[in-house]
């Protein structure tokens, strides 16, 4: 019998206490009146418990910038200020603000309150000039995590045949090549994520098994992560022949380390493994889209590397090079013949739904997985002196919060799509026109107005 896809959380709260964005402080005029609990409906402000006559200082991480109970005070004893240190959190794409957003999605797993609207800017730089078009949110029945219709969040990797050919008697006669279907458009790589020990690798591999997604792990790592999750989930990544006589039975995906042997590595895996799926990892630099076009005819996956703020070596953002290494394929006819994985920079939910329009078929998880735990994605981290200790995580708490990050964001992926009227995420590969572009926007908008009169 058929049944939708669902994610079981569970509340997951901080091991410590996180940078809150907004201080609240409350002077010594106060009155205790309990004006301020009543009026905030996030649990700011309480009474004390060893003396209920008295407020308690204001729990400041609860804050959503409402301004509440700031309006209701007699006294005015309530202060509002931006806090310094959580402006200083993360680097690059990795905005305090995204950092402050996984760390509630991953706490609770539901879409966050974000409070008073939105304060930040409307363009910059990468996906944040780039807008989803929510034309159809108007229908009732667009209603994304609601389920009164079906939205399908399932991708295939794989190739697809060119057609389907079938027999007198309806048999099917065209080979069908490997393929491996998710539930979710992303999956989860260990490869190039810094300080990680092995009770996180096992914790991240329980969630992947879990939400039955794939799991990309070095092939040094393999021995960690194998008892908690199932062969056919994990992803280990080879880099020499040797190595394929380590690839456990029953593993559906390989990867290959882009080098100067890997032809005669994908060679020795097709022979030994025709029906598992092999991908290539291709890093970002010079020569990318001649690469990808020389591999993708060869294996049936290419996984593109980009940097953690989502950038190649050139400075161009996935935005960009993803329509321009989609419009290749298109165009030499391939782009059906392999699937693209895109993985850095990934760190809103947004940026899923994103990088799927710009090209790319899913993506991968790196970075976000580290703040979902409550990494600040400090820009010089250091091993030994992680300021939220993420690395002294148990396994199981690694899993819950991991996974409660990633219903949030299908949640939100559900919505997206809703609102655009699209029934299924595979339907939004390379759909361009379901976006908007602030270059295209200033372009439509500003076309055909001059300057002034010269003469004043």
């Amino acid at each position: 019998m058929y049944e939708r896809y669902h994610i079981h959380v569970e509340a997951a709260p901080p091991r410590y206490v996180p940078v809150p964005k907004f201080l609240m402080v409350r002077a010594d005029n106060c009155i205790n009146c309990g004006k301020c609990e009543r009026n905030c409906v996030y649990g700011v402000h309480k009474r004390r418990e060893d003396d209920p006559r008295q407020m308690a200082d204001p729990i400041s991480q609860l804050c959503k910038n409402c301004f509440r109970c700031v309006a209701e005070c007699p006294q005015r004893a309530l202060t509002l200020s931006l806090n310094q240190e959580f402006l200083a959190l993360g680097n690059g794409v990795w905005t305090p603000q995204r950092i402050q957003t996984i760390w509630n999605e991953s706490e609770m797993g539901k879409i966050p309150v974000l409070g008073a609207g939105y304060r930040g800017m409307f363009s910059g730089p990468g996906y944040d000039s780039m807008w989803t078009d929510m034309s159809e949110i108007v229908r009732p029945t667009r209603d994304g995590i609601h389920g009164r219709e079906h939205i399908s969040t399932n991708v295939i990797i794989g190739r697809n045949p060119f057609y389907l050919q079938f027999g007198p008697k309806g048999e099917l006669l065209t080979p069908m090549p490997s393929f491996v279907e998710l539930p979710l458009p992303f999956i989860f790589d260990l490869c190039r994520l810094k300080n990680i020990t092995p009770a996180m690798q096992q914790g991240f591999a329980r969630a992947a098994a879990d939400l039955n997604t794939l799991l990309i792990v070095p092939m040094e790592d393999l021995d960690k992560v194998e008892r908690e999750i199932p062969s056919a989930n994990v992803v280990p990544v080879v880099r020499k022949i040797s190595d394929l006589e380590l690839v456990p039975p029953g593993t559906r995906m390989v990867e290959i380390e882009w080098d100067e042997g890997w032809e005669a590595v994908i060679k020795a895996a097709r022979a030994k493994m025709p029906d598992v799926i092999l991908g290539v990892r291709l890093m970002s630099g010079p020569g990318l889209e001649q690469r990808l076009l020389q591999t993708g005819q060869s294996v049936d996956v290419v996984h593109i590397l980009l940097d953690s703020n989502g950038q190649d070596e050139e400075g161009r953002y996935a935005r960009d090079k993803l329509r321009e290494l989609h419009r290749s394929l298109v165009k030499e006819g391939h782009r059906d013949e392999v699937t693209i994985i895109v993985g850095g920079g990934i760190a809103a939910a947004e940026h899923v739904p994103k990088s799927i329009i710009c090209g790319a078929d899913l993506v991968t998880l790196e970075e976000a997985l580290l703040v979902s735990q409550g990494c600040r994605a400090c820009a010089d981290c250091k091993e030994g002196n992680c300021p939220a200790e993420v690395t002294t995580a148990p396994s199981e708490y690694v899993k819950g919060r991991t996974i409660n990050m990633c219903n949030a964001w299908r949640d939100q992926m559900l919505e997206v799509l809703g609102a655009m009227g699209i029934k299924e995420v595979r339907r939004l590969r390379g759909e361009v026109g379901r976006a908007i572009f602030q270059e295209d926007a200033e372009r439509d908008s500003f076309v055909g107005i001059t300057g002034g009169d010269a003469s004043g």
